[in-house]
């Protein structure tokens, strides 16, 4: 009897074990957004009438992982290249699922599609609202095609409202990022003329492949 005891639990132990072993492993943010030294991304950026249809190429651009370096203790990867409006470099790190840079500002999560980020109220001299917004996790977004491919994406979403529409009509911008890949497509606009500007992948190649 007691060697069927252990017996039994020799197995029970393994199944347990083989249990855990086949368990998904949930994606993390950088399974969205790859950070390692030497992965790089090229995008087209367009600019758009303000219904998004009509568009001009403006550039070809390329996003570089340079390098790691620590900040205030934690280690973050610099990005360099030129965004939509900026050139300044990005440092991103990941923090319990939210890639964030030094200033704790939240660039994506891959999990919280509960919380508004990046919520701003814009006011004028006589304190009324003008316009705000603010930036949601939209999961899943559904696929979206660039020269690349196509790829199912999960939407950082910001949606604007605006005075001038009597905060009845959502405007809204877009960064799409695909597992395995990151970045694919991102979307932004002016709010006075809702002139809109969009950058997307056209080219891509991790160091670690």
């Amino acid at each position: 009897m007691i060697i069927g005891c252990v017996f039994f639990l020799f197995i029970a132990s393994c199944k347990k074990d083989n249990d855990a072993d086949n368990q998904p492993v949930p994606p993390s943010v950088l399974d969205y957004m790859p950070l390692a030294i030497g992965n790089f991304w090229v995008y087209e950026t367009y600019s758009c009438d303000s219904g998004g249809v009509n568009c001009v190429s403006m550039s070809m651009d390329t996003t570089k992982v340079t390098k790691d370096t620590l900040i205030n203790g934690n280690v973050y990867f610099k990005l360099e290249g030129k965004n939509i409006f900026t050139v300044d470099p990005l440092f991103l790190r990941d923090s319990g699922d939210y890639l964030v840079d030094q200033t704790g500002t939240i660039y994506f999560t891959s999990t919280d599609s509960t919380q508004l980020f990046g919520e701003v109220v814009i006011t004028g001299q006589q304190g009324d609202t003008l316009f705000y917004w603010y930036t949601k996790l939209i999961h899943p977004a559904g696929q979206v095609s660039v020269a690349t491919g196509t790829y199912n994406c999960l939407d950082m979403r910001t949606s604007l409202y605006r005075k001038e529409d009597n905060f009845q009509i959502e405007h809204q911008t877009h960064q799409y990022y695909a597992r395995d890949v990151g970045l694919v497509k991102q979307t932004s606009l002016f709010v006075n003329s809702l002139t809109v500007f969009k950058r997307e992948l056209i080219g891509y190649s991790f160091a670690s492949h």
